[in-house]
């Protein structure tokens, strides 16, 4: 048994009896104390009254004082006699005479009328309290009664002060006596559950060691001898349990044969299929293929997987019996242009119940960009095509020989020289983009205020912007921001953004231009409020001239690469890029977040 449970029994059972004893012990101490608590004082108080009653008796015995100076001195010898403070007050709470002051400091002594002895007193017979004492600094035990006038001594009330620290003493040693008699049984208690726990330990050693055996895969040990006859069913269970898992370990061992079956196509889905051609079992990455669906086992492929092409192949190798180990290849597609390619094998030892496994490849994005691919093709055709035809049109026109004046040809001319730039610009945006691809373009990471890259890509988009009467707003400070960048990069991300921004932008809107910093990063973010991007488009955004359009229109004097070429710019910074769109409703736009890294501040004496 590990230290941290013998010590948690221990503990638990110490604590049980602690309460027990608290909760059998504590009301009758309370009780007995609080009752000799009282009695004590009741005594106390029973011989302070009779000592005011016998200084009461005295002053009216003595019947009057030739003055007040000979009162305070008789009342002084008489508390040293009787060990007491005696104090007389007139009726209204002025101080006559004490026999722990002196005279001559009785005048400056404060009024007496509100204490509470003094008006209980004027009430009933005896007044009493216990009380802290500032003039003799003690705290003290009070009885007061009225006295009658005498001769040369008005009436008033006689006052007498016990010390109450014996009474204090007497009581603490009380309690003292009580809880030390409670601690002795927490002691003994505790003494108790020491050696029953320790009684326990050595009556469980054998179990401890038989478990401990079969835990490490020595299912022979059996418990032979038990100290205590009350652990003896538990032996008994611990012998049957050994016996059980002993002769359930050959199935543990075929079972671990179809898990191994299964780790060795753990990086695609994997069903292992029955002789029925239901699933056996399963690994993880088909879990995640089909996350909507909760049971598996037991169910047929086509349950599982929405394909009868995958159903009609498993049923066919599970009934042939020609080509036991052949491997059987399909591929397959689902929802959300998901693709797979389908591997199935028979299973050639079928004594077990195994009949097949299907091994389910994804290759998605292998089709994904074998489409880009083509649509890159089919792209970059039409938009070279396109000026091609204009340059062929136009110089055939010229070639004629036909009546042009000058003015016609010039014009023939410069539409050759337009469409002849926007090819150039088309194969210069295609070269570098394949230079960023490949990471042959060379980064010049340098701080940069991003209000300078901005300025200048906006200057590139002025005569565009002045064009369609869009205005810039831009948010970022003009100094305090710094970002770690190749400027001309950053540039030109900016000046595809914000060209695209204009293009589609309403007249008389503005293009806003913010920023967020986060930790290490500065996201910076290009809004315009044009017509939006559809949620099924979105993902396609950036792929080279893929274009929006029955949404945005195709707009002239854009080469569809500048979103492509951002990215790239973006992900060779270590940022990142994306869109965020709405179509319909009040809101409506298309804003282009993209990630720099901030400028590490430099030490004091860095260049």
């Amino acid at each position: 048994m590990p230290v941290s449970m013998r010590f948690s029994f221990r503990l638990r059972l110490l604590l049980t009896f602690w309460f027990v004893i608290v909760f059998v012990q504590w009301m009758p101490i309370q009780y007995y104390s609080r009752t000799l608590r009282r009695d004590l004082l009741d005594e106390e108080e029973n011989k302070a009254i009779r000592q005011l009653h016998l200084v009461h008796w005295l002053l009216i015995q003595r019947n009057g004082f030739p003055d007040g100076e000979r009162f305070n001195e008789w009342l002084t010898e008489l508390g040293e006699q009787l060990q007491v403070r005696i104090t007389y007050m007139a009726t209204g709470g002025r101080i006559i005479a004490d026999s722990q002051v002196a005279f001559a400091d009785i005048p400056g002594m404060e009024n007496h009328a509100n204490r509470p002895e003094i008006v209980a007193a004027r009430g009933q017979e005896v007044g009493s309290s216990i009380r802290y004492s500032g003039t003799v600094n003690k705290e003290l035990f009070y009885v007061a009664t009225s006295v009658a006038g005498l001769d040369k001594v008005p009436a008033g009330v006689v006052r007498l002060a016990l010390p109450f620290s014996p009474i204090r003493a007497r009581l603490d040693h009380l309690y003292q006596a009580l809880y030390g008699l409670m601690a002795l049984m927490l002691i003994a208690t505790a003494a108790l559950s020491y050696i029953i726990t320790r009684r326990l330990q050595h009556s469980i050693a054998p179990l401890m060691r038989a478990a401990e055996a079969i835990g490490t895969g020595d299912f022979s040990q059996r418990v032979r001898i038990v100290a205590s006859r009350e652990l003896v069913p538990l032996a008994d269970s611990l012998n049957r349990m050994a016996e059980l898992i002993r002769t359930h370990i050959h199935r543990i061992t075929a079972e671990k044969r179809q898990l191994e079956a299964i780790l060795n196509g753990m990086r695609n889905g994997v069903m292992l299929l029955d002789v029925r051609g239901r699933v056996h079992t399963f690994n993880q990455a088909l879990r995640n293929m089909v996350p909507s669906m909760t049971h598996i086992v037991g169910r047929r492929p086509l349950e599982v997987v929405m394909s009868p092409e995958l159903q009609e192949a498993c049923d066919h190798v599970l009934q042939d019996n020609s080509d036991v180990g052949a491997v059987h290849s399909l591929q397959i597609s689902l929802e959300w242009q998901r693709f797979y390619d389908v591997n199935i094998v028979r299973v050639q030892d079928r004594h077990e119940g195994l009949g097949a496994i299907v091994v389910l490849h994804d290759i998605s994005e292998l089709k994904r960009l074998e489409r880009v691919r083509k649509d890159f093709v089919s792209n970059v055709s039409h938009e070279l095509r396109t000026p091609l035809t204009s340059i062929k049109g136009y110089s055939e026109a010229l070639l004629s020989g036909g009546d042009q004046d000058r003015d016609t040809m010039r014009s023939f001319l410069q539409l050759i020289l337009k469409n002849a730039d926007h090819m150039a610009s088309i194969i210069s945006d295609l070269l570098k983009l394949a230079r960023l691809e490949a990471k042959r373009e060379q980064i010049q990471l340098v701080d940069v205020n991003p209000v300078d890259a901005l300025t200048a890509a906006w200057k590139l988009c002025t005569p565009l912007a002045q064009g369609r009467k869009v205005q810039l707003q831009q948010q970022l400070p003009a100094e305090g921001l710094l970002v770690r960048v190749d400027f001309g990069q950053l540039v030109q991300v900016f000046r595809n953004l914000l060209e695209n921004a204009v293009r589609y932008s309403p007249a008389n809107e503005a293009v806003i231009v913010s920023h967020q910093v986060v930790g290490d990063w500065v996201t910076f973010s290009v809004r315009d409020l044009g017509p939006g991007i559809p949620g099924q488009e979105q993902h396609r955004i950036f792929e080279r001239f893929y274009r929006v359009e029955t949404v945005r229109g195709k707009e002239g004097g854009s080469t569809g690469l500048g979103l492509a070429i951002c990215r790239h710019i973006i992900n060779n910074h270590g940022g990142r890029i994306w869109l965020e769109s709405f179509t319909g409703g009040e809101t409506r736009g298309s804003t282009f977040f993209f990630t720099v890294p901030v400028a590490v501040p430099k030490e004091a004496g860095e260049p």
